[in-house]
């Protein structure tokens, strides 16, 4: 849990690192950006460092508060598994993994998160409190967008004047979600989107993916540590058949075209249906431009992408690679999602 092993997000952890060496690490800080790229893995690795009673900027890994935090954080799934067997009591959703750093979490259901004004309270309890053991009390709220209104309002009066040894982390992804007097007293970074190759390398080194495998997941998972690594690879490769037989078969006419756009509207994950159909194209334009079937993306098919690479699809592969991605985007606000399919299916086939 140390800041200088957290992949990617160099800007970010040396505005931290400084904060944390200056001793002016804010009494409020959000964290910013897209799911899955690591919030919170900063936001608990800059805990550790103001836990830490080494200092310099980031925690040592060694000393017995971070082997605490170390322990603590692995035990999280148990904790979790705990806390849900008691819903009625909310607060233990606020895991202890150091008498000095708490980690709030929502609960999560099927519908929805919620993070409860019982945790709220408890946890604006504690921050009027002095620390127990380390030089500093954090406390890290994830999905901090989840803390219904009610929390929200109880977390101001810990936000007002917190004494100069608490810190609230807040971790979201959805910072539209918090209430402008929240956001108004925390100061801000924003976490931007892994790079693809170092989502890439992370998963052949780290999770030990082949490199054909670890480079289709990073190319699709849009800068996403955390969704290259929850990816459903035999999911994702039916998918895929079925998206191959739809490019190989839009030559049917009006009938074929209406049938490929309701097969598309039909995808459980619609989303990933138009990045992977994306994928695929470019895949087709690459051959077409003489790319060796090696380097492509999806290269386990690459003899079904060379046939249509020969073809008529070939020459307007990249136009029509870029039109998907434009309605990926469109069909986020589209009330009319088949008609938007059909255009799209329509145009494919030419």
């Amino acid at each position: 849990m140390r800041l200088a092993r957290v992949l990617g997000h160099d800007r970010v952890k040396r505005v931290l690192g400084r904060a944390l060496v200056q001793g002016r690490f804010p009494p409020a800080l959000l964290l910013a950006g897209p799911e899955g790229v690591g919030k919170r893995t900063l936001a608990l690795a800059a805990a550790a460092a103001l836990v830490c009673r080494e200092g310099g900027g980031d925690a040592c890994g060694d000393c017995s508060a971070c082997r605490r935090i170390a322990r603590a954080t692995a035990s999280l799934p148990e904790l979790r598994k705990a806390a849900d067997e008691r819903a009625d009591q909310p607060e233990r959703r606020n895991f202890l993994l150091h008498p000095d750093l708490v980690l709030v979490e929502p609960r999560r259901t099927a519908t929805r998160l919620d993070v409860r004004i019982e945790q709220v309270r408890e946890m604006v309890r504690q921050i009027e409190g002095r620390p127990f053991e380390a030089p500093a009390r954090v406390f890290v709220v994830d999905d901090a967008h989840a803390m219904t209104e009610q929390a929200q309002n109880a977390l101001l009066k810990g936000l007002e004047e917190p004494p100069p040894t608490s810190h609230v982390i807040l971790v979201t992804a959805s910072p539209q979600g918090l209430l402008p007097t929240i956001r108004s007293r925390c100061q801000a970074l924003r976490v931007g989107s892994l790079p693809v190759a170092a989502v890439e390398a992370h998963l052949r080194e780290e999770a030990g993916l082949p490199p054909e495998e670890a480079r289709l997941r990073a190319s699709l998972a849009g800068g996403s540590l955390g969704a290259a690594l929850a990816f459903e690879s035999e999911a994702y490769h039916a998918l895929r058949g079925d998206l191959l037989g739809l490019l190989e078969g839009l030559g049917g006419g009006p009938l074929g075209r209406i049938q490929a756009a309701e097969r598309l509207e039909q995808a459980e994950d619609l989303v990933l249906a138009l990045t992977a159909l994306r994928s695929l194209l470019r895949d087709v334009a690459a051959l077409r431009a003489g790319c060796a079937p090696g380097s492509l993306l999806n290269a386990d098919v690459a003899d079904r992408l060379s046939a249509l690479a020969g073809g008529r699809l070939g020459d307007r592969a990249p136009a029509l690679a870029e039109m998907v991605g434009e309605t990926r985007g469109a069909l986020r606000q589209s009330a009319n999602k088949l008609l938007a399919l059909d255009v799209l299916a329509e145009t494919l086939a030419g």
